[in-house]
């Protein structure tokens, strides 16, 4: 199992995750781009595929995370902002390349208050299992576990 790492300067923090995933490139790229694999592993999901393209991913309970595409390059990057109310706007990016006939995934979410730091990355942490799972096997992992 992998860990992130998180690091802080001031009033933010950047945390980053690295998996080497089972799965084609292609099947990684899929989990990341398509709404109903993105449902399966992080939250109901809108997403207009090209740069500028809206991101909204709906958590529930009226947690909302609204953002716009910066970077679109299938199936090696994508970047988004993050705009969660109440927070200051912040990045995430997933790189993807080839690994020792695995797929290596890189997430970085840039400028999230660091007081809320430690909760992005545990929950990003569960996510990308998430993720590991559906594109390597189309199950996504409970989420209790």
């Amino acid at each position: 199992m992998t860990f992130g790492k998180i690091s802080v300067d001031g009033q933010t923090a950047f945390a980053r995750f690295e998996r080497r995933i089972d799965a084609p490139i292609e099947s990684v790229w899929r989990a990341l781009t398509t709404p109903g694999e993105l449902g399966q592993w992080l939250a109901p999901t809108t997403i207009e595929c090209f740069v500028g393209g809206r991101v909204t991913v709906d958590f529930g309970e009226g947690e909302v995370v609204d953002g716009t595409i910066q970077t679109f390059d299938p199936p090696h990057a994508l970047q988004y902002s993050w705009s969660f109310k109440g927070e200051p706007d912040s990045v995430v990016r997933f790189s993807l390349s080839l690994s020792d006939n695995l797929t290596l995934l890189v997430l970085e979410h840039r400028t999230i208050p660091s007081n809320q730091a430690a909760g992005y990355a545990a929950g990003w942490h569960a996510y990308l299992d998430r993720l590991s799972a559906v594109a390597s096997n189309g199950k996504p992992l409970d989420w209790d576990r």
